[in-house]
């Protein structure tokens, strides 16, 4: 029986998440391509996780230390982000990012890679958030992907 049309969850190439896709086509069965429902991205069928990449021996990989500190940074919006954050007091909570949970406009958030944001706007399924790097565009009121218990 085909599955073409129906719901499956698969990581997005695009979103670089698990979500929710549709079934575009099957060949022998097997499902080959997808739909993001987020996104609208139309990709190969990946399973719910991406496969894992090749070790890069340590001899051959770059040297990430060295271009950390030499990210981009937009003046207007680093400049927003230091106006916000010297307004905000100390006793502010500011919220783990997690993109299974729900956020608010101005809540300020921390994010392991970006630091503390400021949350700017809110959609349905996604947010923008003021880093001292620039915007971000946030995933958020994601289901968790179906761990192998839940399944049972």
């Amino acid at each position: 029986m085909s599955q073409v049309g129906k719901q499956i969850d698969a990581f997005c190439s695009r979103c670089r998440l698990p979500l929710a896709h549709i079934i575009l086509y099957e060949v022998g069965g097997a499902v080959q391509g997808v739909k993001c429902k987020t996104c609208g991205y139309e990709h190969r069928y990946q399973g719910p996780r991406p496969e894992r990449k090749r070790e890069i021996p340590a001899e051959r990989r770059p040297d990430r230390r060295a271009s950390a500190g030499l990210r981009p940074v937009r003046p207007m919006d680093a400049r927003q982000w230091e106006l916000r954050n010297a307004s905000t007091g100390p006793d502010v909570v500011a919220w783990d990012y997690n993109w299974t949970k729900n956020y608010e406009k101005g809540d300020v958030v921390a994010h392991p890679q970006f630091g503390r944001g400021f949350v700017e706007k809110v959609l349905t399924d996604s947010m923008e958030v003021l880093f001292r790097e620039g915007r971000k565009q946030m995933a958020i009121n994601r289901r968790p992907a179906m761990t192998q218990e839940d399944k049972a």
